[in-house]
C-alpha cells in the first residue's frame, strides 16, 4: 500500500500525455511529408522523448509544491 502512495504523484494522468502528443504529430507529418521513413521515426521519438520528460517534470513540480504547503 505504501508503494502505491509513494508513486502516486510520480506521473501526469495519461491524457496529458496523449493530448499534446497527438497535436504534435498530427504538426510534425506535415512538415517532414515526403521525408524518409527513418526521418519521420526519428522526429517522432525525438517528439515524444521531449513532450513526455517536460510534462513529468512539470506535474511533479506543481504535485511537490501541494505536497510542501501545510
Amino acid at each position: 500500500m505504501n508503494e502505491v502512495k509513494k508513486n502516486a504523484g510520480k506521473w501526469a494522468p495519461w491524457y496529458w500525455y496523449v493530448v499534446p502528443i497527438a497535436v504534435a504529430n498530427m504538426i510534425k507529418q506535415k512538415l517532414v511529408e515526403g521525408m524518409p521513413v527513418a526521418v519521420n521515426a526519428a522526429a517522432t521519438l525525438v517528439l515524444i522523448g521531449v513532450f513526455v520528460l517536460v510534462i513529468t517534470a512539470v506535474h511533479r513540480s506543481r504535485h511537490a509544491n501541494k505536497q510542501r504547503q501545510p
